[in-house]
C-alpha cells in the first residue's frame, strides 16, 4: 500500500512514509517533561475532533512484561486511577499460575507453548462482561470481551503480537460499531510516531482502512515504551476503535508501572454507565452481639404475641418480626469495607522516585541516568518484594488455630481458588447477552423447567385414587400424631449449625440457638399449630435460590450455575423435629432398602465400596468375572414426582398429621432467584424434594427405595442415595450380560414410571476380569448402546477392571500433592505458620484425600501404596522444616502423625467391628462368610480377619455378643441438668501446675457448690491399659451426712471412657435410690469426653442408662454435671479414683460391648502402638511446638542432625569435607553448639552458666528460644 500525502479520517492520520533509517529501531520520539499528563489539556484536539470531558469508563492497557512480580504495584495503580478495565499484554502466564486482583472479573488467555506472551482483561466486578473471542493457534494473540456497561454493548479486544511473528489481525471478528482494539502491535508507522513503516505497520494500516477503524494514538503523544538496548523511546502500544467510540474516547499515557519498559495507557471514555453497582447485604456481625440483650428482648417480645385471633401465616409472621426486631437491637449490622492492597507510604516514595528516574532516562539517556534509574529500580523492587515477603509471613505467623480456625480455612479457600467473588454474570440465551434481571428470570426459568416432571394422564389419576386408599401400616404410631414436645425442640435446636445464610425471612441459626425459655414456648405453640394443622407457615415454603458458577464451565451457559436454595431456619428447624421421628418410623420398620446407605446413620459410601470390591475379589477367586453398570440420575432430587413421592410415604405407612403436613409441606412452594443484587420473578417449583430441605434427603430415599425390586434375584446392587451401581458375577460375560440387560430394561422402566431420567452418556458398563484380554458386551439403555470403560468412577472412587487400584492411587497422589502446596505457601522454614497449625492443614486438607475409602483399596499392591506415603512424607517435612534426608520415624513421633499403613490397618477393624453389627447390610454376610484362597490376591474379608485374630483380646468374637446398632427413640431424652466442660482460669496441665490447678477448681466447687447446700458426688472410672478389666468408683458428700463410696466393674473389656459414664451412672442411681432425693447435686468427674457424650446424639445402652439416671434425678433435683482436673491433688477426685481401682479387681461381667465402645478400644490399641514405636515422646509436652515457625525448624535439625552443617552435607555427599572452619573436629550440631572456638564468645553471651547439650536441644522453652538464638546469629547455616 502506497499513501503518497497524508490521508486523514476522523482520527486515522496516515503520515508520509520515510524510507531513511539511522540506528536501529525507530527514532526517539520525546516529548515534554509533563507529557505522561493528558496529552490534550485543552478539550479540542489538534485535528479539529472535539474531545470528550467528564468520562464515566476508565479502561487501560499496558504490556506488563510479566505481571505476576508487578500484581502489587497494579492493584494500587487500579485503585488509585479507578480503573473499569485493564488490558494486559506479555502476561508470562501458564495453567500452573494462579492471578487474581481482588474487585475484578478475570478473562485469560495464556500462550499454550513455549514461554512468555499471553493477555489477560480484567473488568470491575460492578461492571457486567462476558468473553466473544479467543484467538486459535496464530502468532497474534487476541482475547475479546462485550462489556455490557453503557446503552448499548462495547466490544474490547486485547492483543499482543510478538516482534519476530506475523501480524494477523483480520481474524479478530470487528463489529461495524461499539468496538475498541487495544495492545501491542510491535508494528511501525509514522502514523503513531515512528520515523518508517513496516510491513506489520501497513498490514496495521491496512486493516484499519478496510474496518473503518479510528487509530486513538496522535504522532505527537508521548512515547509509550524504552527500549533499553537503544536508549529510545517509540509507541507499539495502540488504542484503535469504530468512529462511535473514537468521538467518546480521550487516550492519556500515564507515568511507569512496576518497572516494566511499557507505560500504561488510560483511555477515558465519556459513556454513561450502566453499572451495577452491589450493594453488599449488611450481614450480622455475631461475634459482637449480645446475647444476653436479644434473650431478654426476644423473650419480651413474645409475651405480647397473641396467636388467637389471626391465622397460621400472620402467626409466623408476628413470630418473625418478634426475632428481627430483637436482633436489631444487640447485634450490630455492617458489610465489609473496600479491600486496600498492601501499599504504604515508602513504597510510594520509591514507586514515585522511580517514576522521575525513567522520565529523566527517557528525556536525557545518559550513563549516569540509566544508572539512576537501575539503581532506583532495583531498590524498588527490593522494597516492594521484602514488603509483600512481611505481609505474607505476619498473616501466616498470627493464624491462631486454638482460638479460630475461620481465618486459616478462608485462607486455604483462597489459595486453592475455592472463594468466588462477586462478578457480574453474564448469560447468552439464543445469542443475546443477558445480564441483572433478565438473566435472573433466564435461570429461574430454567430452574422451574428442571423442577417440571411428564407423565402420561392416566398414570397421575391411578396414584392419585391409590393415595386415597387407607393405609394400615404406621397406623397407630404416635410418632405420626404426638405434639411437638419442648424436649425435641431443645434436641433439634441443638444439633443446629450457626454461621449458615438465613432464608427469605432473614431469621438465621444463630439466633435461634440464643432463644430463651420465653421464646421457645411461643415457637414451640407455632410449630404445633402448624402440626395440628397440617399446614405449612406459606413465608416457609419460599426459596431463594442463589447460583453458583460450576468451576470450569462455560459462564455464558445458564446450565454451568448451580442452585443454591436458602430456605427459611424457622421451616428446617420444624422439618428437623419431625425427619426425626420419620427415620426412626422407617429404621425400626425396617422399610429401607438394606443396599441403601445415603443419609442414614452409621452407613457411608465406603460401605458401598467396600462390598462391591469384596464381590470382585471373590469372583476373581471362584475364576468369574463381573460384568456391571453404573448409573447416573440426572437432577434426580429436582425430578421427584411429587404425588407420585405422596403415594410411596402412604405405603411405607406414613399417615395422619405427619402425611398431612409433607403434603403441605410439598405442594405450592416457590422461588426467586438472586443475582449481582437482582430479584426474578417468583416461579413455582412444581416437583422435587425442596433444595435445602432437612427432610428433603430422606422423602427421597423414600420415593427411589424400590427402583431394585424388580432386577433378577441373583444381580447384586449398592444404592448411596441416587448413586446407583449393579452388578453380576459369573463364568461367562454373555451369561452375565444377559442378567445385566435385564437389569437396565428393569431400571429403565421404574424410571419411566416415576418420571426420573437416567443420563446415557454417564451411565457405563464395566467389566471386571483377571483376563489379559478385554472382553466386550454390549448392553442397551433403550435404543442406546452403553459405553463401554475400564476404569469407572463411582463414588468419588476410580476402579480398573482388574481392581489393582493404581489408578485410583495415582489419582490420590497426584491430588494430594496439589493440596501440599496450601502448606508449602503457608510457610517456609524460617517464617510462617507453626508446626501445629501445618499439622492441622494436613490432616484436615490432605490425608483425607489419601485415605479415603481406604477399606476397599488396601488391597492394593504394596509399591502402588507407597506412592502415598511418600505425599505423607512430604506433608511432614513441610509441617516440621525438615530436609530430605531426615528419618522418616522421627518426623513421625515429633509430629505425632501416624503411618498411613497403622492407619488403614486400623480403619480395616473399625469397618468389620460396624458390619459385624450391622446385621442387614449385605457386606455383613460377606464378612462372615468363610475366606477363598484359591488365588494368593487379598480381599477385605482377608484382612479383616487378620486383624480381628490379632486383636482378639480387645474385642469380642461373635456377632451375638455384640451390642447391635439401632437407631433411638424418636423421642429424644431430655437431661434436665446443665453440663460445665470447663472451670474459670483453668487452661492445661502442660501451662498449670497441680497446685494452681487444685486451688482453681476447689474455689470453683466451694463457690459454686457450697457443701452446705449441695451434694458433691465425685466419679471416676479406669481400666488396665484402657482395655480391660475396668472399675467404676464414686464418692458422695451429702449434707450433715457421712460419705458415701461406691465401687463396681464395668467389665471384662472396657475402656476407660465406658468407666467414667458407668461411674456417672452409679452415683445417679444411688442418689435416685435415696429416701430424701438430694435437692442440689453437682457430679464431679475428670471425664470431658463423658460429658461431651452427654451433649451429643450419638450414644449407646450404657449412655442411654445413663441419661435416663440424670433425667429422672433431674425431675427431683437440681442437677449440675462439672468437669474437675484430674490427678492434681483434689481429695474427692482421689479417693473416687481409688474406689474405681477397687471396683476393677471384683469379678468382671461379659457385656455386650457396643460400635463406640469397640472403636474407642482400636484406636486406643493403635495409638498405643504408634507411642511405643515412638518411645513414648508425648508431643504436648515438648516445647518445640511452642517455638516461632524459624525456631522450629532450627531446633528440629539440630536434634536430628539432619541439616547443613557439613558434617551431614559431607555424609550425603554435597560437601567435600565435614571439618569445621574452625578446623579443630567436625561441623556437627554438638560441635558448633558446645566446642567451636569461632563461636566461643557468641557462646557465652547466650549461655553465661555452663550448659549442656540436651539441655540446649531438649530444655525447656527458654532453653530451646535460647538455641535457636545462638544459631540464627553465627555464620552457620542450619
Amino acid at each position: 500500500m502506497v499513501v503518497s500525502s497524508t490521508n486523514q479520517r476522523d482520527g486515522v492520520v496516515f503520515m508520509d512514509r520515510s524510507q531513511v533509517k539511522t540506528v536501529p529501531g525507530p527514532q526517539p520520539q520525546r516529548g515534554p517533561p509533563n507529557a505522561t499528563g493528558d496529552s490534550h489539556p485543552s478539550d479540542v484536539a489538534g485535528d479539529g475532533r472535539s474531545r470528550a470531558t467528564g468520562y464515566q469508563i476508565k479502561v487501560m492497557h499496558w504490556n506488563a512484561e510479566g505481571v505476576r512480580n508487578k500484581k502489587i504495584d497494579l492493584q494500587n495503580f487500579l485503585k488509585q486511577q479507578n480503573i473499569d478495565v485493564c488490558c494486559m499484554q506479555e502476561t508470562h502466564l501458564n495453567s500452573s499460575h494462579r492471578f487474581s486482583i481482588r474487585g475484578y472479573e478475570t478473562f485469560r488467555h495464556d500462550r499454550a507453548s513455549g514461554h512468555k506472551g499471553g493477555v489477560i482483561i480484567l473488568v470491575k466486578n460492578s461492571m457486567a462482561a462476558a468473553e466473544i473471542y479467543r484467538s486459535q493457534d496464530g502468532a497474534t494473540e487476541c482475547l475479546g470481551v462485550c462489556l455490557l456497561a453503557g446503552k448499548k454493548p462495547l466490544a474490547i479486544f486485547n492483543v499482543y503480537s510478538p516482534p519476530a511473528k506475523q501480524l494477523d489481525p483480520h481474524n479478530i471478528p470487528i463489529l461495524p460499531d461499539r468496538c475498541l482494539i487495544t495492545g501491542d502491535f510491535n508494528s511501525h508507522s509514522p502514523s503513531w510516531g515512528y520515523r518508517q513503516i513496516d510491513s506489520k505497520g501497513e498490514e496495521v494500516e491496512d486493516w484499519m482502512l478496510t474496518n473503518q477503524l479510528t487509530l486513538l494514538n496522535q504522532p505527537d503523544d508521548p512515547c509509550t515504551y524504552y527500549s533499553r538496548a537503544w536508549r529510545t523511546t517509540s509507541s507499539p502500544d495502540l488504542a484503535i476503535a469504530t468512529d462511535d467510540v473514537a468521538q467518546i474516547t480521550t487516550r492519556e499515557v500515564s507515568s511507569q508501572l512496576g518497572g516494566s519498559d511499557h507505560k500504561p495507557v488510560i483511555l477515558n471514555m465519556n459513556e454513561e454507565r450502566n453499572t451495577t453497582t452491589q450493594k453488599q447485604t449488611p450481614r450480622w456481625n455475631y461475634k459482637k452481639a449480645k446475647w444476653g440483650m436479644f434473650q431478654q428482648l426476644l423473650d419480651k417480645n413474645c409475651r405480647k404475641l397473641d396467636f388467637k385471633d389471626q391465622n397460621l401465616n400472620q402467626h409466623a409472621e408476628l413470630f418473625c418480626q418478634a426475632v428481627l426486631k430483637a436482633a436489631k437491637n444487640s447485634i450490630p449490622r455492617g458489610s465489609r469495607k473496600n479491600y486496600k492492597p498492601g501499599w504504604n507510604s515508602h513504597l510510594q516514595q520509591l514507586h514515585d522516585m522511580l517514576s522521575s528516574a525513567r522520565e529523566a532516562m527517557e528525556l536525557n539517556p545518559t550513563d549516569e541516568n540509566v544508572t539512576a534509574h537501575n539503581r532506583a529500580r532495583a531498590e524498588f523492587t527490593r522494597e516492594k518484594l521484602q514488603q509483600l515477603r512481611n505481609s505474607w509471613h505476619e498473616k501466616t505467623q498470627s493464624l491462631n488455630m486454638e482460638k479460630d480456625t475461620t481465618k486459616l480455612w478462608q485462607l486455604a479457600h483462597t489459595l486453592n481458588d475455592d472463594v468466588q467473588e462477586r462478578k457480574q454474570t453474564v448469560l447468552e440465551l439464543d445469542g443475546e447477552l443477558q445480564t441483572g434481571k433478565k438473566a435472573a428470570n433466564t435461570l429461574a426459568n430454567m430452574y422451574q423447567e428442571t423442577s417440571t416432571v411428564k407423565l402420561p394422564r392416566d398414570r397421575t389419576k391411578a396414584v392419585r385414587e391409590a393415595i386415597r386408599q387407607p393405609s394400615e401400616k404406621g397406623a397407630n404410631s404416635s410418632c405420626m400424631y404426638d405434639p411437638i414436645r419442648l424436649d425435641e425442640l431443645e434436641a433439634a435446636i441443638k444439633a443446629l449449625k450457626c454461621k449458615k445464610a438465613p432464608g427469605p425471612d432473614g431469621i438465621s441459626n444463630d439466633m435461634l440457638k440464643h432463644m430463651g425459655t420465653i421464646a421457645k414456648k411461643t415457637l414451640l405453640l407455632l410449630f404445633n399449630e402448624s402440626w395440628k394443622s397440617t399446614t405449612v407457615p406459606a413465608m416457609w415454603k419460599k426459596a431463594h435460590i442463589v447460583p453458583i458458577h460450576k468451576k470450569g464451565k462455560n459462564k455464558k451457559d445458564p446450565k454451568s450455575y448451580r442452585p443454591i436454595s436458602l430456605i427459611s431456619c424457622l421451616g428446617k428447624l420444624m422439618e428437623r423435629i419431625l425427619n426425626r421421628r420419620l427415620i426412626w418410623h422407617l429404621e425400626t420398620n425396617g422399610m429401607l432398602t438394606p443396599t441403601q446407605t445415603g443419609y442414614r446413620k452409621n452407613r457411608s459410601t465406603e460401605d458401598q465400596l467396600a462390598l462391591l470390591a469384596q464381590e470382585i475379589e471373590t469372583a476373581f477367586q471362584e475364576k468369574k468375572k463381573v460384568v456391571s453398570v453404573f448409573f447416573d440420575l440426572s437432577a434426580a432430587f429436582d425430578k421427584v414426582w411429587r404425588e407420585g413421592l405422596l403415594l410411596k410415604i402412604h405405603q411405607a405407612g406414613i399417615t395422619g398429621r405427619m402425611f398431612g403436613w409433607i403434603k403441605s409441606f410439598l405442594h405450592e412452594r416457590s422461588a426467586k432467584v438472586l443475582l449481582d443484587g437482582h430479584e426474578s420473578v417468583s416461579v413455582k417449583m412444581r416437583e422435587g424434594v425442596p433444595q435445602g430441605g432437612v427432610i428433603s434427603p430422606t422423602l427421597f430415599l423414600v420415593y427411589i427405595n424400590d427402583i431394585t425390586t424388580s432386577i433378577p434375584r441373583l444381580v447384586s446392587n449398592t444404592l448411596h442415595a441416587d448413586d446407583l451401581a449393579v452388578w453380576h458375577a459369573s463364568e461367562h460375560t454373555t451369561t452375565a450380560a444377559y442378567r445385566l440387560q435385564q437389569s437396565v430394561d428393569s431400571i429403565k422402566k421404574w424410571t419411566d414410571d416415576w418420571g426420573l431420567e437416567i443420563n446415557r452418556v454417564k451411565t457405563v458398563s464395566t467389566v471386571f476380569s483377571l483376563s489379559t484380554s478385554k472382553e466386550k458386551v454390549q448392553l442397551k439403555l433403550g435404543d442406546t448402546v452403553l459405553p463401554q470403560v475400564d476404569t469407572p468412577t463411582f463414588l468419588g472412587v476410580k476402579l480398573d477392571r482388574r481392581l489393582s487400584w493404581k489408578p485410583h492411587i495415582e489419582d490420590m497422589e497426584s491430588r494430594g500433592i496439589k493440596r501440599l502446596a496450601l502448606m508449602r505457601k503457608l510457610s517456609g522454614t524460617t517464617w510462617g505458620a507453626n508446626s501445629k497449625i501445618l499439622k492441622k492443614v494436613y490432616t484436615g486438607t490432605v490425608r483425607p484425600v489419601l485415605e479415603y475409602a481406604s477399606s476397599s483399596w488396601n488391597t492394593a499392591a504394596k509399591t502402588n501404596k507407597a506412592r502415598l506415603d511418600k505425599v505423607q512424607n512430604l506433608g511432614l517435612r513441610t509441617i516440621l522444616g525438615a530436609m530430605k534426608t531426615t528419618p522418616i520415624t522421627e518426623m513421625e513421633k515429633t509430629a505425632s502423625v501416624q503411618p498411613l499403613e497403622a492407619r488403614r490397618e486400623e480403619k480395616l477393624l473399625i469397618q468389620g467391628e460396624k458390619m459385624k453389627r450391622l446385621e442387614s447390610h449385605p457386606l455383613h454376610d460377606k464378612l462372615q462368610a468363610l475366606t477363598k484362597n484359591r488365588l494368593k490376591r487379598q480381599s477385605l474379608n482377608h484382612q479383616i480377619k487378620e486383624q480381628q485374630r490379632n486383636n482378639a483380646d480387645i474385642l469380642t468374637p461373635s456377632p451375638t455378643q455384640c451390642e447391635p446398632l439401632t437407631s433411638t427413640d424418636w423421642t429424644p431424652q431430655r437431661l434436665g441438668a446443665e453440663i460445665r466442660t470447663s472451670i474459670p482460669g483453668v487452661t492445661s496441665k502442660q501451662n498449670q501446675s497441680d497446685a494452681a490447678l487444685r486451688a482453681l477448681a476447689l474455689d470453683e466447687i466451694h463457690q459454686r457448690y457450697p457443701a452446705s447446700k449441695w451434694t458433691l458426688a465425685y466419679t471416676d472410672g479406669s481400666a488396665e491399659d484402657a482395655t480391660r478389666n475396668g472399675g467404676s468408683g464414686a464418692y458422695i458428700l451429702q449434707p450433715k451426712k457421712p460419705p458415701t463410696t461406691l465401687s463396681a466393674p464395668s467389665g471384662a473389656l472396657s475402656s476407660n471412657f465406658k468407666a467414667e459414664v458407668n461411674a456417672l451412672s452409679l452415683a445417679a442411681s444411688f442418689l435416685n435410690s435415696v429416701e430424701e432425693t438430694p435437692k442440689n447435686t453437682v457430679f464431679l468427674t475428670d471425664s470431658v469426653s463423658a460429658l461431651q457424650a452427654l451433649e451429643s446424639s450419638n450414644t449407646d445402652q450404657s449412655l442411654e442408662e445413663l441419661k435416663h439416671q440424670i433425667s429422672t434425678l433431674a425431675r427431683k433435683s437440681t442437677v449440675v454435671l462439672q468437669w474437675i482436673p484430674a490427678h492434681c491433688g483434689i481429695s474427692g477426685n482421689e479417693k473416687a479414683d481409688e474406689l474405681a481401682k477397687n471396683g476393677s479387681k471384683m469379678e468382671q461381667p461379659n457385656h455386650c460391648q457396643s460400635y463406640r465402645e469397640a472403636k474407642t478400644l482400636i484406636k486406643h490399641r493403635w495409638k498405643e502402638k504408634f507411642t511405643n514405636k515412638t518411645s513414648g515422646y508425648k508431643p504436648q509436652q515438648d516445647p518445640l511446638h511452642l517455638l516461632s515457625r524459624a525456631e522450629q525448624a532450627i531446633i528440629f535439625r539440630l536434634r536430628t542432625g539432619h541439616c547443613c552443617l557439613k558434617a551431614h552435607l559431607r555424609r550425603i555427599g554435597v560437601a567435600e569435607s565435614a571439618t569445621c572452619d574452625c578446623g579443630e573436629g567436625d561441623q556437627t550440631p554438638e560441635h558448633v553448639l558446645q566446642a567451636c572456638p569461632l563461636l566461643d564468645q557468641l557462646r557465652i553471651q547466650t549461655w553465661p552458666d555452663p550448659t549442656d547439650l540436651r539441655t540446649k536441644m531438649w530444655g525447656a522453652l527458654e532453653d530451646l528460644e535460647r538455641t535457636s538464638m545462638f544459631m540464627a546469629s553465627s555464620r552457620f547455616r542450619v
